[in-house]
């Protein structure tokens, strides 16, 4: 014989109340019912089950007895249910502040943004929001995907949690200005003139996102200007440009050092590169090929490492 078991039946009753507060994003039985009759365990069951969701803020949901003996049929539970027919929920209200919410936006472009000189202004102002209260925690996430960290103006999403489940969404707007230590010319440059270091300085500049990227010191380096360029004037990638010093097939002078010892020999490169680029030089009867940095046109440095000296 074969039986099959479809529900609970519990000794005692539940009372449905007129009137109910709710906490966190669901209404649960034990905020809207008293339980009579019913063990501490039973009465702990009861009160954690889940009617259905939470009225939104400023609003009233109205659970029938209906309501709640679908939800305790789903449950496997058969019990008497007394009370009012019609149970009023309003939803506990607390308020989320601007500030907190801003203050994600902010730490989440700061994680982003790490290690890098910016500054972050809040573009458009932001009002406190009427949330559910939470019956154990509130959090705010924030998920800016796989977006670069570009300045300009950002618009981040922070996400309100009420115990664990999402339950608004809020936009923040914040302008993000990216500083760098960018190359700025110290006088007038004409075009075609050869840059040395007393040319130019790094200076704090703001970053513009469309700009061209600004020169580095190694891309200055033994550069000549493309265009003529006005003193204060920030020096890009485009305004300078790097003549091979050394180029493939050269025969070149080759200056070895090892420590105090220098030493002179030939060599024909094998790669091309401008000053202080490293270029590969083959020498020798063996074709030895060995790594040097461009020091001037057709002289290219190899730094050897000493022997370790044999101690006595």
């Amino acid at each position: 014989m074969i039986a099959f078991l479809i529900g609970v039946v519990m000794a005692g009753s539940i009372v449905l109340r007129t009137d109910a507060h709710i906490s966190g994003p669901t209404v649960e039985l034990g905020e809207i019912a008293e339980f009579q009759g019913v063990d501490a365990t039973t009465s702990q069951r009861l009160a954690e089950l889940t009617i259905g969701p939470a009225p939104a803020p400023g609003s009233i949901r109205g659970v029938r007895r209906s309501d709640a003996a679908a939800a305790l049929r789903g449950a496997g539970i058969d019990i008497l249910i007394l009370g009012a027919p019609l149970c009023r929920a309003r939803a506990e209200i607390e308020t989320l502040t601007a500030r907190e919410v801003e203050e994600a936006a902010r730490k989440s472009l700061a994680v982003l943004f790490a290690g890098r000189d910016v500054e972050v202004d809040l573009s458009r102002p932001i009002s406190d929001l009427a949330m559910p209260a939470a019956e154990r925690r509130r959090e705010l996430k924030v998920d800016l995907g796989r977006r670069e960290p570009q300045p300009g103006s950002w618009n981040v999403p922070v996400d309100v949690l009420v115990d664990g489940v999402r339950v608004y969404t809020t936009w923040v707007t914040l302008d993000v200005d990216l500083f760098e230590q960018q190359p700025i010319a110290v006088r007038d440059l004409r075009r075609g003139e050869l840059l040395d270091a007393a040319c130019w300085k790094l200076e704090r500049t703001r970053v513009e996102a469309a700009a061209p990227r600004a020169a580095t010191a190694e891309t200055l380096l033994g550069a000549t200007s493309t265009r003529e360029l006005v003193a204060g004037m920030r020096i890009t990638e485009v305004d300078v440009r790097r003549d091979p010093l050394v180029r493939i097939g050269d025969l070149v002078e080759l200056e070895v050092v090892r420590g105090a010892i220098r030493a002179r020999s030939r060599g024909v490169a094998r790669t091309q590169g401008a000053l202080g680029d490293r270029v590969e030089i083959q020498c020798g009867e063996g074709q030895r090929r060995l790594v040097g940095v461009v020091v001037q046109r057709g002289l290219v440095r190899v730094e050897l490492a000493e022997s370790p000296r044999i101690k006595q």
